[in-house]
């Protein structure tokens, strides 16, 4: 039997769990029904008192009902008292033989009987006398009637009973304080039993653990050993049990895995460089593959904005042109006809330059030169020339800086606020004020153009500054561009180290901010910048 248990660790564990099942059965047992019969006796004991107590309280009632009665009958004449305290005393009556044979000591039976007999005397006797004498309304003889002792008798009960609902409460408490103890004392032995338990199955399971334990660690050392990669040398385990078929096994089964491994790590290594040379080629044609997209996407909406924007000018010059060659005109029309070949020859340049800059842009070739410069300046020249081309605009320069110059270059900031003024006024199709508005703190000067035009739809805004972004809607596709000034305008300003950004409600006009830094102080030397 021995041999057999011996061989197998679940039988080994199998008899102690069942050794210690066993015992925690047998205290189960013990605890289950050393608790019933302390449980029922308590139980048995608290029914009993609570009938009784019930039993006096209704006891109390009746007779307090019957007296309470009374007295409204004396007080008020009120027929109706006189009879519920006819009635509430056959209520006490009742009362009275409900608690008599729960009557178990000598006071609580001598209780009973006097009670009996005082109301045997105060119904029988005292009331019809205290009722006639109420009907001949002869209260002397009522109160001689209470003075002779019944309502010192009414008292004397009223207390009696009151000290016996008393007792029992107290009985209750102290049957309930019994059990505690009773209880508490099976709870120790109970704790002190399981405790033994815990000792002996702790001490059985030591033993086994001590047994399965330290081999088990030398096998999980090893296999830590053998997932790190390293070499492995184990003891193979001389026992019967599985831990001796598991050792062997685990032997055999490391030397296998650190003969293979040696192979795997050799074509693993090529492998790697394999993938690391793709990796590389993937991520430098999908580089490649987004530079010529970019590029092809780039290229088709300079394809399209050219034919569309130069096709206008060109072809109001040529038109006009061809008027003034073949027919005679007036001197007026003549001049209204040059008017606007120069204007749209001045479109064409406009135009020109935007993709000059674009160019100079792409190839790093675009140079900001810097100087000390008072932006207000520049406005007010910009606003004089903008002026010139609408009667529908009214133009506000709000100046509430403390400090008015910027590093900056003054033909490019002339152009970022040509563009935006431009803009404000070709949105602004209705007419309205254009506010610009020039504030400061220690570091920096911001710079706002307000207009009351069309505004930027909330999905175009993010799009805004990307070249040849234009927002697609009707109100804006007569107007016409290519898409560049602001995206130059916002490359101008990154290259004085600054920020541009717009905020618009649609239909409402938009607010473009312009965030530079202040001119740097004495000392300070500021290089040209390329963009």
């Amino acid at each position: 039997m021995i041999t057999m248990f011996r061989k197998s660790i679940r039988k080994q564990f199998l008899a102690t769990m069942v050794a210690m099942l066993f015992l925690l059965i047998i205290g189960a047992g013990v605890a289950y029904f050393a608790g019933e019969r302390l449980a029922g006796n308590y139980m048995e004991k608290r029914k009993e008192m609570n009938t009784k107590v019930q039993a006096i309280r209704f006891l109390e009632n009746s007779f307090k009902n019957t007296v309470f009665s009374m007295r409204g009958y004396i007080a008020f004449k009120d027929e109706k008292e006189l009879q519920q305290a006819y009635d509430n005393s056959r209520e006490l009556q009742r009362a009275i033989r409900e608690f008599q044979p729960l009557a178990s000591s000598l006071e609580e039976k001598k209780l009973v009987r006097e009670l009996a007999e005082f109301r045997r005397i105060y119904m029988y006797e005292l009331v019809p006398k205290a009722a006639a004498f109420v009907k001949s309304s002869d209260y002397e003889s009522v109160q001689r009637l209470s003075a002779s002792g019944a309502t010192d008798r009414i008292m004397f009960f009223i207390n009696e009973i009151e000290a016996e609902k008393a007792g029992l409460n107290r009985r209750i408490d102290t049957q309930y304080k019994q059990f505690l103890e009773q209880t508490k004392t099976l709870n120790i032995f109970l704790a002190g039993y399981f405790i033994f338990v815990f000792i002996i199955t702790s001490g059985a399971v030591w033993l086994l653990s001590r047994r399965i334990g330290q081999p088990l660690q030398e096998l999980t050392v090893a296999a830590e050993k053998l997932a790190a990669g390293r070499e492995v040398h184990i003891r193979q385990i001389k026992r019967t049990d599985e831990l001796g078929v598991l050792s062997a096994s685990f032997v055999h089964m490391a030397r296998t895995i650190q003969e293979r491994e040696h192979e795997l790590t050799a074509h693993n290594e090529e492998l790697v460089m394999q993938q690391e040379e793709l990796e590389k080629m993937l991520i430098e044609t999908e580089r490649m593959k987004n530079q010529l997209l970019e590029v092809d996407q780039l290229k088709s909406e300079l394809v399209s904005t050219v034919s569309h924007e130069l096709r206008t000018p060109l072809a109001s010059i040529l038109g006009f042109t061809e008027l003034m060659l073949n027919r005679s005109l007036k001197e007026e029309k003549q001049k209204k006809y040059l008017t606007t070949i120069h204007q749209e020859a001045v479109r064409l340049t406009s135009l020109i330059n935007d993709f000059l800059d674009l160019q100079r842009m792409e190839s790093g070739s675009f140079v900001c030169s810097f100087a000390k410069v008072d932006p207000r300046l520049l406005i007010e020249q910009v606003i004089e020339a903008v002026n010139q081309t609408t009667d529908r605009h009214h133009f506000q320069l709000i100046d509430q800086r403390s400090q008015k110059w910027l590093n900056g270059d003054r033909e490019r900031l002339i152009q970022v606020f040509t563009n935006l003024i431009s803009n404000a006024v070709k949105f602004s199709p209705e007419g309205g004020t254009i506010v610009v508005r020039l504030t400061n703190d220690e570091q920096k000067m911001l710079i706002e153009i307000k207009d009351e035009g069309l505004g930027i739809p909330a999905a175009d805004i993010p799009h805004l500054f990307k070249k040849f972004h234009r927002i697609d809607n009707s109100d804006r596709r007569k107007i016409g561009g290519t898409g560049l000034g602001l995206a130059i305008c916002k490359e101008i300003v990154e290259a004085h180290e600054g920020s541009i950004a717009v905020s618009s409600e649609y239909g409402k006009g938009s607010v473009f901010s312009i965030l530079l830094p202040l001119h740097l102080q004495e000392g300070e030397k500021q290089l040209d910048r390329p963009i």
